[in-house]
């Protein structure tokens, strides 16, 4: 923005200097704004706001600098200053566009175009070159890049096509093209409105009309090319795909005869004129999903849209950023929806709109009047495209809405034209329908894939519904992705991760589409079964477990009799491991894997045999039956052996591993993950989840807190960090779960470190919750409730209760993990309700001498604190102290003998209280801190124990 002054003077107080911003200039002495030299009227704090923003020059205004600034100081309500920008709108009329609104953030103000005062001060600007486009009514968003891009091609050629489809905007973007480039041609920017007309007849006389020349002059070369010759111009023609063969006779003569014009075109599909330069405009970038950052989700053009034009309907918008990012979605960016979908914002509310998007046509259809009728609502825009399609494309067209995500065109032919036996048919056919902007092309793949927008999607599901043929379909669509779950199953084994995410992955939303149509009322289920029984890998690959758990129970609860032995142990094995990691160890879990295991045997099915015992293994040991879960590692690394399946023997290596760790046979747990490592180090199995998780990372995690226990606190830090690290980079939820939950979060807890298990505990119930993985979900809360109780926080006696009874619903095993021992003595501490842990004290209370877990000290430990005699306490500890000797177990010992030590000091028995606590310190690894051994030491200087020796 340029200041002036109506004199050369310097002086900076004159009343007359102003500065102008567009096609205004304001004086702020004065209190004067003027619109091309004259006054528009404004109220005086509407004037004191948009002073600010001037000043501020493009920059963003805060809402509370723009009060503090205005107001001087006095409290106001945000409601003033929102009428304020309201009153600013109405005075800028179609400049309204200029005042930008950025979402709990403030406003700024954005000048399309500066040009100086004269020296008389408020002088009328420049004539512009002539022009009859319409002023724009609201700022264009998210298209400089386009903008600088569209230009460029005019460096080519004097022909250039932004082709789309329906609603992308193409119109607004020409019509600001050609404004900011009104000022490089001296005939001016000229505009042909074909939308308007329907006749070849009329084309001619609208195109003269808009060139300013006679009708019947276009259609005669020797007086075109008289009037056409020294004119320099922009002839911007919109919406031409009805009418493209005689606008391009009529273009290329005029392009023909007036060397110094230029012409932008606006058409679904190019016109094919010999040096058309075309520019596919793409539908504005969407955030991510579960964008939930203002600032992060305000970068993407779509959100930045529908934002803006929200408000511009209602006053005062409490913008949900994950919804409105969810709606920019599921609208693919199209900004015509997105200005149709903002108008319903004031009547149904941002979460109203993304309900009502599955029913999309009639929610869209707030267009504005004035706009051309088929861009009143997004189903006359799609209506007009389709019906500019032959019978062979529109019959294409709708059957391909079959598709839920991208397809190839080995799809395509099988699914929407089998009718043909040649494959170019199909291939021209979406050819045409890539040129008519009605399908996407991606060409960065290795096969190229095609993908209609959602929005169009649904409206070719109605016509294909109208049609008559969505059952016909659907079967096709069917049968040929239970094709495709058959070779992902066969490839699962074969292929490397990241190649059969790469082949496979994408069809999942189609596999779901096809078991959705195999299970209804008109759909056939042996398709069905024949998918689910080979979908265990995408379950697995992409975390589903508690989808696959939904879907095998409705099948089994349709078909339990039915099945064939080979159909029924493949969904059970499904099932067993979609219960383990949806639910937990409970009943219906052991249930599933039993049959499966059962049917296993009979069949002679080495890998379903493995995946039985790998999955009974898990439920044994979440349920507490640790020496079950060591039969079943056994058995599994026997049979493993036998077939010579040397990765089966490295995971049953493993799982025997923690089986013995949860035993308290923590060295030869030890041993045993560390030989499973080994094998992983070296080789790396061409499918990581092979058994549901990563096993290499499972193993990093599960042998950090053995170290921890062993008293080698520090490296099991260490080693929980890569192995989450790892997790993270391998992009599989289950395995970051693991690593998360049994490594990270375990072994902080155990330190004591409450912070670091906060944070990590709400990531591992984010992505639980947002997988369906319900175990890892209540692990995830019950580390959460621990870093609130150790907090000392009161926490409600209702949560203390709902987290023990969600433990026992799930069947999980309460000594899994030292997590309510903490609480428990936390809350005796602080003198809260027992009530609720009551379970967990009897426990602790009540052990037997038979007793023997990788916790068996520390949950005695914990029970002594709860023992009201003191020489029960002691005799208590003393057997605690005496577990963690035979365990091996340093950290528990060290623990434990703190405990002890206090104990006899305070029964004035010192001289056993210090030798106990010598012993543990001197057997505690020296490389090694943390809270326990800092606990030590401030004991031992109590006690008055030199330990610098």
């Amino acid at each position: 923005m340029k200041a002036t002054s109506s004199s050369p003077s310097n002086d900076q107080t004159r009343d007359d200097k102003g500065v102008e911003f567009g096609r205004y200039s304001i004086f702020p002495r004065l209190r004067l704004l003027l619109r091309e030299g004259a006054k528009v009227d404004i109220n005086t704090r509407a004037f004191d706001v948009l002073w600010v923003l001037v000043q501020a020059d493009g920059e963003l205004v805060s809402k509370d600098q723009l009060i503090d600034t205005v107001w001087s100081g006095v409290v106001v309500e945000e409601n003033n200053l929102q009428a304020q920008m309201s009153a600013i709108r109405r005075t800028l009329g179609p400049d309204r566009g200029m005042i930008r609104t950025e979402f709990g953030r403030g406003y700024r103000l954005v000048a399309e175009s500066r040009t100086p005062h004269s020296e008389k001060g408020a002088s009328e600007a420049m004539r512009s070159p002539p022009s009859n486009l319409p002023l724009p009514l609201t700022s264009l968003l998210g298209r400089a890049a386009d903008l600088r891009e569209i230009e460029q091609l005019f460096n080519k050629s004097r022909l250039v096509t932004i082709t789309g489809t329906g609603g992308v905007g193409k119109t607004r973007i020409a019509l600001e093209l050609g404004r900011r480039l009104a000022g490089h041609f001296q005939d001016g920017v000229h505009l042909a409105e074909i939308g308007k007309i329907s006749e070849d007849e009329l084309v001619g006389p609208t195109l003269a009309g808009a060139l300013q020349i006679p009708s019947s002059n276009i259609e005669h070369a020797d007086r075109i090319g008289f009037l056409l010759s020294s004119r320099q111009l922009l002839l911007i023609v919109d919406n031409c795909e009805h009418l493209a063969g005689p606008i391009s006779r009529n273009v290329e003569t005029i392009l023909c005869h007036g060397p110094m014009i230029k012409v932008l075109i606006t058409s679904q599909e190019p016109l094919g004129l010999d040096g058309e330069q075309i520019y596919r405009l793409a539908p504005l970038a969407v955030p991510p999903p579960d964008t939930r950052d203002l600032d992060v989700a305000m970068a993407y053009p779509a959100f930045e849209l529908f934002a803006e034009r929200s408000s511009a309907n209602v006053q005062s918008l409490d913008l949900d950023v994950e919804v409105a990012s969810a709606i920019c979605q599921r609208l693919d960016g199209l900004p015509l929806a997105l200005e149709l979908a903002a108008a319903r914002v004031s009547t149904l509310g941002v979460r109203g709109v993304l309900a009502a998007l599955d029913d999309r046509f009639n929610l869209l259809t707030a267009g504005r009047r004035t706009a051309l009728s088929r861009h009143r609502t997004l189903r006359a825009t799609v209506d007009w495209s389709y019906h500019l399609l032959d019978s062979d494309e529109q019959r294409l067209f709708c059957r391909l809405a079959l598709f839920a995500s991208s397809f190839d065109a080995q799809a395509a032919r099988a699914v929407a034209a089998p009718e043909s036996d040649d494959p170019w048919f199909s291939l021209d056919l979406l050819g045409g329908l890539v040129g008519k902007s009605l399908l996407l092309l991606d060409l960065n793949r290795a096969t190229p894939r095609y993908r209609l927008l959602e929005s169009i999607r649904f409206y070719a599901l109605e016509k294909l519904a109208e049609r008559g043929d969505v059952d016909l379909s659907a079967a096709r669509h069917a049968a040929y992705f239970v094709e495709i779950t058959r070779s992902a199953s066969d490839d699962w084994k074969k292929l490397p991760t990241e190649d059969w995410r790469a082949t496979f992955e994408n069809a999942i939303d189609d596999i779901r589409a096809a078991l959705d149509w195999s299970f209804s009322a008109k759909g056939d289920l042996r398709i069905g079964v024949s998918m689910l029984a080979c979908a265990t890998p995408f379950w697995i690959q992409l975390s589903l477990h508690d989808e696959c758990r939904r879907r095998i129970t409705q099948a089994l609860d349709r078909l339990a009799d039915a099945l064939n032995p080979d159909d029924e142990m493949a969904l059970m094995a499904a099932l067993g491991t979609a219960l383990s990691w949806a639910i937990g160890p409970v009943i219906e879990t052991r249930a599933a894997w039993h049959k499966a295991l059962t049917l296993a045997r009979e069949l002679r099915a080495n890998e379903i045999e493995l995946q039985a015992r790998y999955g009974l293994w898990l439920y044994n040991l979440r349920s507490g039956s640790y020496r079950l879960a060591l039969e079943h590692a056994e058995e599994m690394l026997q049979l493993s052996t036998a077939s010579n399946d040397s990765e089966a023997q490295a995971v049953g290596r493993r799982i025997c591993g923690v089986a013995q760790h949860f035993l308290g046979n923590h060295d030869l747990a030890r041993e045993l993950i560390e030989s499973s490592l080994r094998w992983f180090d070296v080789n790396r199995p061409q499918q990581a989840f092979r058994f549901g998780i990563d096993q290499r990372i499972a193993g990093l995690s599960f042998l950090s807190r053995i170290l921890w226990v062993q008293g080698f606190g520090d490296q099991g830090k260490e080693m929980s960090a890569a192995a989450a690290a790892e997790a993270r980079a391998l992009d599989h939820a289950n395995t970051l779960c693991c690593a998360l939950a049994e490594g990270w979060c375990t072994v902080h807890a155990l330190d004591g470190d409450r912070e670091a298990v906060r944070r990590e505990a709400k990531r591992l119930q984010h992505i639980a919750r947002e997988h369906g993985l319900g175990f890892w979900s209540t692990y995830g809360d019950l580390f959460e409730l621990w870093a609130q109780v150790c907090d000392e926080g009161e926490v409600p006696v209702s949560r203390l209760a709902a987290a023990v009874a969600s433990v026992e619903r799930l069947g999980f095993d309460q000594e899994y993990s030292t997590l309510f021992s903490d609480i428990l003595l936390t809350a005796q501490r602080n003198k809260w309700d027992p009530t609720a842990l009551r379970p967990i004290s009897s426990l602790l209370l009540s052990r037997c001498e038979s007793d023997s877990s990788w916790g068996e000290p520390e949950f005695r430990r914990a029970g002594s604190h709860l023992n009201n005699s003191p020489s029960e306490a002691i005799a208590g500890l003393r057997k605690a102290l005496s577990i963690s000797h035979r365990q091996g177990a340093k950290a528990w010992t060290l623990k434990v003998a703190t405990d002890l030590a206090t104990m006899l000091a305070s029964q004035g028995d010192n001289d056993e209280a210090r030798s106990t606590l010598v012993a543990a310190l001197e057997s505690f690894p020296a490389a090694t801190a943390g809270r326990d051994l800092a606990a030590a030491r401030a004991l031992a200087s109590r006690l008055g124990l030199d330990l610098s020796r």
